[in-house]
Formats: structure tokens, sequence, C-alpha cells
């Protein structure tokens, strides 16, 4: 009659020398072993099963009216960053929190007031390059005797700052991506 039922949903380990480390890993994140093993478990397994890329939602080019309402509770903390960066950006953070959203459900990135006047500028660099070279092809097309004006330094370190104005660009535009992933 004094029996105890065996319990289905216990599981022991034999930790050996882990067993000091996780007790002190444990007090110094103030939670139970057991409560923070089942977390382990559960982020171990939530990994597993979601390997592949969230999905992501095509862009049409339908406009559509934002109306559906949606209230965020955010921590003091949270709400003065999101200012801060909404600030940074130039938008309100109401703009700036739909910007994340698109940018993380389209994986398309969202440019803010920031990126948009820097591409604007590398369009204006990139428009100034072009045009030198135009007039270098024009020198080489019409007097093959001022080729010799042009040394092959001169293309190279032109070649050098588009590729350097490339990866700029690109960086900014991975920037607009990559700075709403959370870490």
């Amino acid at each position: 009659m004094g029996k105890t039922a065996k319990r289905t949903t216990t599981v022991t380990v034999e930790l050996g020398e882990l067993k000091a480390p996780w007790q002190a890993w444990c007090d110094e994140h103030k939670v139970t072993p057991s409560h923070a093993l089942r977390n382990a478990l559960r982020q171990a397994m939530d990994r597993r099963a979601t390997r592949a890329p969230a999905p992501r939602l095509r862009v049409t080019p339908k406009p559509e009216r934002a109306t559906a309402r949606m209230e965020v509770n955010l921590t003091p903390s949270e709400l003065a960053a999101l200012k801060r960066m909404a600030g940074h950006e130039g938008c309100v953070p109401t703009k700036c929190v739909v910007a994340m959203i698109r940018t993380k459900s389209t994986g398309q990135p969202h440019l803010g007031q920031p990126e948009l006047e820097g591409l604007a500028r590398s369009n204006q660099q990139l428009l100034a390059l072009g045009r030198n070279l135009n007039q270098i092809a024009k020198v080489f097309n019409t007097s093959p005797r001022h080729q010799v004006a042009f040394r092959v330094e001169v293309i190279t370190e032109l070649s050098r700052v588009i590729q350097a104005h490339t990866k700029k660009v690109s960086d900014l535009l991975r920037g607009t991506v990559e700075r709403w992933h959370i870490q």
C-alpha cells in the first residue's frame, strides 16, 4: 500500500565530473537543474526541427494599405532603444517596427533614410566613374597615339575604386537586413 507509482517522466543521468559545474551554472542563472535541462532539451529539439530557413513571403507590386492593428508590449528599456534606433533611422518607432517585420518576413532590405542617402551618393559616384571611363574609351577610339597617356596603373586604380565602392554598397544593403537579427 505504501508503494509509490513509478514516474514515467523522469530521466536519471550520471553527470560525473560535470555535476559541480552544472550545479554552479544553474545557481548562477537562478534556475533549478531540472528546469535548465528541460530548456536545453527544448532548444536542442527546436533547432533540429527548424533547420530549414524560415519561409520568406513574396513581395508583390500590388499596393496595400496598412489597416490591421496590433498592440506590442515592450519593457521601458526596449522602448527607449527602439526610439533611439528610429531617431537614428530618421523615422518614428512604429515605422521602424514595420520595417523590421517586413525585412524579417521577406528577406529583402527595407531602406531607411540613411541608406537611401548612402545609395544616392553611391549612384552619383558610380556615374562620375562611368563618365571618366567613357572619356578614356573615347580617347582610345579617336586617337590611338594618346593611348600612352593613360597608364595601366590609372585604369587599375579606377577598377580598385569601383570594387571598393561596390563592396561598400553591398555592406550597406546587407546591413539593412542583418541589423534586425537579434543575437
